[in-house]
């Protein structure tokens, strides 16, 4: 291991190399375009667009043609193959990893849960199971993306990580527990949804819950039957714990998991030494896993 850790430090410090030399020569190619054609022109304007067209241009020509794309693309990988997957590796079960790829647009769409915009990212899957609850992992993004030909406006919808739970019981709801500050939701609430797949907001008699969370179900009885007072605890608790605004949705017999961190998680920076590498952050990922099947009792025989 520790002989992996130094071949990557010696990678991770020729792509900076790279890196400072291909910004260097970007610098010394555009900047020169910019004062003859826009500070003595005064036209500071198309200063900006040479700045950003020929500067991220010559970036790009020699990002390519030094390999600097290719060796960030190998660091990466190489980090999260020790740091990322190897701590998994230890924690959890049937562990499988593919950083390049993530949950598909339709699996997420078909809950239900979540308003899709027309922009959809994802990677860093993650698939394992713990306590013989099984898990799957991974980043994902939604946007809304519009523009009118002069203007354009993004607006993010979710950016964090995606848990997927299946385990060993049967259980048939539709229920969604939102966290106050989680937005761009589908509630399925409105009358153009069927009576048959429409959600019904419900109030419980836990005033602070009810403070932290918002409750949809299509059926009240499922809705009280999953939300003990034993479980709303841990939900509250929850709320204070996770790194971010989060909903739940059971969901044909999985258990989704949505944390809106505004981030990619585990992600390696090039100016950070990988010799004493802050692993926090995986931690916490591997925490937040745990914290969940444990807390939740999803290993115990209440979804029947």
């Amino acid at each position: 291991m520790n002989e992996q850790i130094k071949r990557l430090e010696e990678l991770r410090e020729r792509t900076v190399k790279l890196l400072v030399i291909i910004l260097t020569a970007s610098s010394l190619i555009t900047l020169p375009f910019i004062y003859l054609v826009a500070v003595r022109t005064y036209m500071m304007q198309l200063g900006f667009f040479i700045l950003v067209f020929m500067g991220g241009g010559t970036f790009a020509i020699l990002g390519f043609a030094t390999g600097y794309f290719k060796k960030a693309k190998e660091f990466k990988a190489s980090y999260k193959k020790i740091f990322v997957e190897a701590p998994f590796q230890e924690a959890f079960d049937k562990v499988y990893c593919d950083f390049n790829e993530g949950i598909s647009k339709d699996i997420i769409s078909g809950t239900n849960l979540m308003s899709m915009g027309n922009r959809y990212y994802t990677n860093d899957y993650i698939k394992g199971s713990y306590k013989n609850v099984e898990f799957e992992r991974a980043d994902i993004k939604i946007q809304h993306h519009t523009s009118n030909g002069k203007r354009s406006r993004t607006v993010t919808y979710f950016n964090g990580r995606w848990l997927i739970l299946e385990f060993n019981k049967n259980f048939h709801f539709d229920l969604q527990i939102i966290g106050k500050g989680f937005s761009y939701t589908q509630k399925n609430n409105s009358f153009f949804t069927s009576e048959k797949h429409r959600r019904h907001k419900i109030k419980m008699e836990d005033i602070r819950f009810n403070e932290n969370f918002d409750v949809y179900a299509q059926n009240e009885h499922e809705a009280f039957y999953i939300l003990t007072p034993q479980f709303m605890d841990t939900l509250k608790n929850m709320y204070n714990y996770m790194d971010g605004n989060f909903m739940l949705g059971f969901v044909d017999d999985k258990l989704h998991v949505a944390i809106h961190t505004r981030k990619d998680a585990m992600e390696p920076s090039l100016f950070s030494s990988v010799m004493e590498p802050n692993l926090e952050e995986v931690q916490r990922e591997i925490n937040t896993i745990i914290h969940i099947i444990d807390r939740l009792n999803l290993d115990r025989e209440l979804y029947k």
